[in-house]
């Protein structure tokens, strides 16, 4: 089967993106113009998946003969996500690992080796080591890489079109609702925009980082892709279950001692932790062993939560590392993590010496675009892979290295489910969905109008960090929901009253998913796995739907007016 009659553009570029359009491109006929369009809006490398140190979890053959299995991956990918994940997805997800990462080594990745095959890794809430990881510490890199000179190949060979620096704005659709492309930002003064035209369109957006003041992601993390959509009309789910990873290089920390310039943003993988690094609080107390039998490798939500009580309780965390150096000899901490110990050395710290001041910062987003396990979304004609995605594997809480697969898995089924699929009717009307309420909101008044876009995206930062931070509850949830609304609101009204930039563009996708944030997690009155409520209360576990009846109560009227 070939691509030849399905138009398909692919948003992104971390690990979900490039699979899928290499996927789809390797499916392509020959033809005139590619039939697969790669957009991202910065660089190709520009992704979450560039930065993932840990690695990818995987059942490898190697692995099984010593006692690991999928049935043992699945019930570890259940348990860390609270039992709250769909058991068929997570079975798939487990089930298909080892064929997608044969596929990434054939197109050119590689994972470190030991001399009995894999050098396979332990992570938090795995009963087993099944960790592959590439460069110690740079996985992600390794794996986008190759994937990236993959599609460069299949773009060389006419089969895919990549373009860079494409910000997407909105999602054209058919006037019965079905996705019918995208439309991007002008690329520069006085240009117009661009508008394609494709049969599906793959979101493969993925985090919402930015939208926090303290976050592992990096900049482009913005949420764009569940915002556009959102407003499209698609389904969103457990939007409030959003992780935090336990150990964030501690900034503030290191300018107090280093008294000079900003620490860079660094996280400390779980691998560590993994090899038995322990964390001390401000006393130099061990504090995990009386919270969780599994200590230190409990699931990320058990220790963020610890990590975040510890501080408040004794001023500070360390990750002490030095033992490892002394039981594994001079030098094991550089060769087995040359990122992260470069990193260190960079702000003056030497993990083999000294204990790393460390805090909870926000690292990924269970919740998004609601979708099936083959990434099709309430819209017809629109797909989501990655992170961007809710398909459902990961629960209340993400198991580590479940990421990377995750996109590899489902990005090569919503491909299957695209060519499968049928095509759309020749001469069907195309309409932008919402760009009259964005004239509407140009008309408005608004009281943060003197507000400048970049003073609204600190704000809105700001109380994401205070108000839908690991610890919640009901009075902050409710300030949260009125202020993002109206953040949201005001930046919708700039962009129908002056010329677009990209930065109001990503004020109004942030604020307007920090809003659902706010509100799902409002209306989840008990806590469960990520989602902690401090003044939580007894009652059965449930998975949210953003579009929910119940949600407008919690929107100012000229913000819940302008959605569909």
């Amino acid at each position: 089967m070939t691509t030849d009659a399905r138009r398909v553009i692919v948003v992104g570029s971390g690990i979900a993106g490039l699979y899928a359009a290499l996927a789809a491109a390797e499916r392509s006929g020959p033809a005139d113009e590619p039939a697969v369009t790669l957009l991202t809006k910065d660089r190709l490398r520009d992704s979450n998946t560039w930065y993932a140190q840990g690695g990818i979890a995987a059942v490898t053959p190697d692995s099984a003969a010593t006692g690991d299995s999928v049935a043992s991956h699945v019930a570890d990918t259940l348990a860390a996500g609270a039992h709250a994940g769909d058991p068929a997805a997570v079975e798939l997800l487990c089930r298909d690992a080892w064929e997608h990462v044969e596929r990434v080594v054939a197109a050119g990745a590689d994972f470190d080796r030991g001399p009995d095959g894999f050098a396979l890794g332990l992570e938090g809430a795995h009963t087993h080591a099944r960790i592959l990881h590439h460069g110690g510490d740079a996985t992600g890199a390794g794996i986008a890489s190759a994937l990236i000179r993959a599609c460069r190949a299949a773009e060389a060979d006419g089969r895919l079109r990549i373009r860079e620096g494409a910000f997407v704005t909105d999602l054209l659709q058919h006037d019965d609702g079905a996705v019918a492309g995208v439309r991007l930002l002008p690329s520069g003064a006085g240009e117009t925009a661009d508008e394609l035209a494709g049969d599906a369109v793959v979101l493969a957006t993925g985090g919402i980082g930015r939208i926090f003041e303290f976050t592992t992601n990096p900049a482009g993390a913005t949420g764009d892709g569940a915002a556009l959509a959102d407003r499209a009309g698609a389904r969103l789910a457990d939007v409030e279950f959003v992780q935090f990873h336990p150990t964030l290089l501690d900034a503030a920390a290191v300018r107090a001692v280093a008294g000079e310039g900003p620490a860079p943003t660094l996280m400390i993988s779980e691998a560590v932790r993994g090899e038995g690094a322990v964390l001390l609080d401000g006393n130099g107390r061990r504090f995990m062993p009386g919270i969780d039998p599994r200590a230190e490798l409990a699931p990320r939500d058990v220790v963020a939560r610890a990590i975040h009580a510890a501080r408040r309780a004794t001023g500070a965390v360390h990750l002490d590392a030095r033992h490892l150096e002394r039981e594994r000899g001079a030098g094991f901490l550089a060769r087995r993590f040359p990122g992260i110990y470069a990193g260190l050395g960079a702000v003056g710290l030497d993990p083999a010496r000294e204990t790393i001041p460390v805090a909870e910062a926000q690292h990924y987003w269970m919740g998004g675009i609601a979708t099936d396990t083959s990434g099709r979304t309430s819209l017809p004609g629109l797909y989501a892979v990655g992170e961007v995605a809710c398909t459902g594997v990961h629960g209340a809480n993400r198991l580590a290295s479940n990421s990377l697969l995750e996109g590899l898995v489902f990005s090569w089924r919503a491909v299957d489910a695209i060519l499968a699929g049928p095509g759309r009717p020749a001469g069907a009307t195309t309409v932008s969905r919402h760009g009259s309420d964005r004239a509407s909101a140009s008309r408005r008044v608004s009281a943060l109008a003197d507000v400048s876009t970049a003073g609204l995206g600190a704000r809105l930062r700001r109380l994401a960090a205070r108000d839908l931070a690991v610890v919640r509850d009901g009075r902050g949830l409710r300030a949260a929901a009125v202020a993002t609304a109206n953040i949201a609101a005001e930046a919708e009204r700039r962009l129908g009253s002056q010329p677009a930039s990209r930065e109001t563009h990503e004020l109004a996708n942030g604020a307007l998913i920090a809003h659902r944030i706010a509100c799902a997690a409002l209306d989840r009155e008990r806590s469960l796995g990520a989602h902690f409520r401090s003044d939580a209360r007894t009652g059965a576990a449930r998975t949210t739907d953003t579009r929910d009846e119940t949600e407008e109560a919690h929107a100012p009227e000229h913000f819940a007016a302008a959605r569909h």
